[in-house]
């Protein structure tokens, strides 16, 4: 005889068919994950897509600072430069002065020991060296070689004050020069930091995005530089060494400073001293590494001009000048050779450049003459 099931076996076999029946709340758990999942990712995605736009808007800013900063930098030296030629110009006309004035007083001691009174009355009654060079008794008085000197020191002393007028408003262009300088360093600094926040944040889909942007700016550069050459070659006129290295001298040339630079086409942009800009001023953080563009040998130097410097000779002669430079790296020596990609020193503002914003500057010399290294530059970094 067959037993009956039990009311237990009956208890156990319906809630083994309930769970059967109901994997509802199952379900709808996972597609509340599903869904979150989607929203947090839709979230990130904008969130990436919001900072490549702050990249692309904190990448022209920094741009246009640089720039910004170049010009004001090429005005403060020039007015330095005619500062100095002025100053110059003063102690002369100064020196001529006081020269010309010992002539007038030997011309009234003269008269002195000769009995003129009428111009020894002159003398004393007037009030500056140039009161007594135009009275009527030293004219009178003086010979005609005399007469030359005297109208020579009236000159001299009216070029002097107004020389030293135009010194006083030149110094305080310099001192509004400076202030506006030192802003825009401020600015410049702020700006590489937020572009380092903006990278330190980034997924690997905002890094290959950037990437891309970079490459594209640096592709439109060189295209943009590569019409202009044709245009000066046509019209003749930005000849010899302002148009650059010949790409067929720099094969191989990769970005001296890691991870890309800030920087304009500053080539003969004034400099102190009266001199010229030859090279290319790179704006990056301090301690940025720098990169050899080739492999060669290369060799490290200071002096109070450039500060902290390296030179990177190619094996087809071309020479490679790095410089302002913050330290040298302590692996490698002077004298040794490098392969490309080798930290050869870290970017600063040594020398001459101590006041100003942290920036290599880079020349390159085919045959040891410097030419315009900007085209070269702009298309690999």
């Amino acid at each position: 005889m067959v037993r009956p099931f039990s009311r237990r076996w009956v208890t156990v076999l319906l809630a083994l068919a309930l769970v059967g029946l109901v994997p509802v709340a199952a379900s709808a758990q996972t597609q509340a994950d599903v869904d979150r999942a989607e929203r947090e990712k839709e979230i990130a995605e904008a969130r990436q897509t919001q900072a490549y736009q702050d990249y692309v808007d904190v990448s022209a800013q920094l741009e246009e600072a640089v720039e910004r900063y170049e010009q004001i930098y090429a005005q403060h030296a020039d007015l330095v430069y005619r500062i100095s030629r002025m100053e110059s110009a003063v102690e002369r006309y100064q020196t001529e002065a006081a020269e010309l004035e010992e002539a007038a007083r030997d011309i009234v001691l003269d008269a002195y020991m000769s009995g003129q009174s009428n111009l020894i009355g002159s003398a004393f009654s007037a009030t500056t060296i140039q009161d007594l060079v135009t009275s009527r008794a030293l004219i009178d008085r003086a010979a005609k070689r005399e007469l030359e000197s005297l109208d020579n020191l009236d000159a001299v002393s009216r070029e002097a004050d107004r020389s030293s007028a135009e010194l006083d408003v030149r110094r305080a262009d310099v001192a509004a020069n400076q202030a506006e300088a030192e802003l825009i360093v401020d600015e410049i600094s702020t700006l590489q930091q937020r572009q380092r926040e903006i990278l330190a944040q980034a997924d690997a889909n905002l890094t290959a995005a950037i990437e891309t942007l970079k490459r594209e700016r640096r592709e439109k550069a060189a295209e943009d530089e590569r019409i202009k050459r044709q245009q000066a070659e046509r019209s003749a006129s930005r000849p010899g060494a302002a148009g650059g290295a010949a790409p067929a001298a720099t094969p191989g040339f990769m970005c001296p400073v890691q991870g890309g630079a800030s920087f304009i086409d500053s080539w003969g942009f004034p400099r102190s001293g009266g001199r010229k800009h030859k090279g290319v001023d790179m704006f990056n953080a301090r301690g940025t590494p720098l990169l050899a563009v080739v492999d060669g040998r290369i060799k490290f130097s200071y002096n109070s001009l450039g500060g902290r410097s390296t030179h990177l000779y190619a094996d087809n002669g071309v020479v490679y000048y790095y410089t302002h430079l913050d330290s040298h790296p302590s692996n490698i020596s002077s004298g040794q050779r490098v392969s490309k990609g080798t930290v050869v020193g870290f970017l600063g503002n040594s020398g001459n450049a101590r006041y100003t914003s942290p920036h290599l500057h880079f020349e390159i010399r085919p045959g040891g003459k410097a030419v315009n290294p900007y085209p070269t530059v702009r298309s690999a970094c």
